[in-house]
């Protein structure tokens, strides 16, 4: 371990663990034992089924040297300047303290000054309500808020505290009887993780996507699939059908639902319209992965973005309205912040890579 920062009053300090060896598990796994919440993006999991070996990890302890909390960086290649680097950290700030945060902040900003060929360090924050005090230190340490982040900046949320009959009841009364009106109709939803499924994954994704004009990124399904059947209680597919045929051209949706420690997150979707059922398919899947979520430990469960009262021209308020109708609860929880870590090979990457998008949207209009 390397020490990288040290906190004086409060007598944190910092090391950073290069790779996925036997130190960042030992690290993940005190962690762990000290009931430390870590996000899916912090987890040597995640990096190992993503291909990330070359992870870094910054462990904090306090004065009595006791594990309080890490974070994973995820070191980016960028094609706009070949052979350098962006650092990128996910889902920072959860329940961690002000303090932490800052001992943090401060540790990741000096590596990326010192590291060679790092463009700029990118760092999603996503707090329910540490976001003010988390932005403050970034605009001390010089960082520069994006303005149209990558993330969302809202979410809805469920608490998952109470039992599962009680958060039901929390629903609105359309969803609980769609809920109910699904089993009846013979629709099914499990858990899947046999790679025979990926395609239609896929398939099912692009669908929903160019329905309601998103992007047109989609997962790596053999990948999460993995992930998801060898850390069942981290990642959870789930699958829909329409009577008892459970072969891979017969999922007409899916959901895939993730566990960040002390919450859930609706990651995904997707599905098909099909004319043999009037029932929506989303209600029982995102019911089963609320009820995942609480099974696997989460305190509430984040419904992965929302888009406000005002923006009722977006092409994903229709996918918002369905997600009112399982809770009210609007938080502001995201916010993405960069540090340029080398200003000017940053600005000419940001102007070859803006150079390339305008080309290859110049493309599809020619096509």
């Amino acid at each position: 371990m390397e020490l990288v920062n040290r906190s004086g009053p409060e007598g944190l300090q910092v090391t950073l663990i290069r790779g996925l060896g036997a130190e960042r598990a030992c690290a993940e796994q005190e962690l762990l034992d000290a009931h430390v919440p870590l996000a899916l993006s912090d987890r040597m999991a995640w990096a190992t089924y993503l291909d990330r070996h070359e992870a870094w990890f910054l462990l904090v302890r306090d004065a009595t040297g006791r594990a309080c909390a890490g974070v994973a960086i995820e070191k980016v290649r960028t094609r706009a300047m070949p052979g350098h680097l962006i650092l990128h950290i996910a889902r920072f700030g959860r329940s961690l303290s002000a303090e932490v945060c800052k001992v943090l902040l401060e540790a990741a900003a000096r590596l990326a000054r010192k590291a060679p060929r790092v463009l700029r360090l990118q760092v999603n924050v996503f707090s329910l309500h540490g976001r003010e005090t988390i932005a403050l230190t970034l605009k001390e340490l010089g960082f520069h808020e994006v303005q149209r982040p990558s993330t969302y900046r809202h979410t809805l949320t469920v608490d998952l505290i109470p039992s599962e009959d009680e958060i039901f009841a929390t629903f609105d009364k359309s969803a609980r009887n769609l809920i109910r009106a699904s089993k009846k109709k013979s629709l099914r939803s499990q858990v899947i993780t046999d790679p025979a499924y990926a395609a239609r994954l896929k398939e099912l994704q692009l669908e929903a996507l160019q329905r309601t004009g998103g992007h047109s990124h989609t997962d790596d399904w053999q990948t999460i699939l993995s992930l998801s059947r060898e850390h069942p209680s981290l990642s959870g597919v789930f699958g829909l059908f329409v009577g008892e045929d459970t072969a891979p051209e017969s999922m007409a949706a899916f959901g895939w639902v993730c566990n960040h420690g002390d919450h859930g997150e609706y990651r995904a979707a997707g599905s098909t319209r099909r004319g043999d059922t009037r029932i929506p398919f989303g209600y029982l899947l995102l019911w089963d992965m609320i009820c995942w979520s609480k099974a696997t430990g989460a305190e509430w469960f984040d419904m992965g973005g929302v888009t406000l009262a005002d923006s009722e021209g977006n092409s994903l308020q229709g996918i918002s309205s369905f997600k009112r109708c399982f809770s009210r609860q609007v938080a502001e929880v995201g916010a993405e912040w960069v540090l340029d870590a080398a200003p000017v090979r940053s600005r000419i990457a940001n102007v070859i890579s803006n150079r390339a998008k305008n080309m290859r949207n110049w493309v599809k209009k020619k096509a």
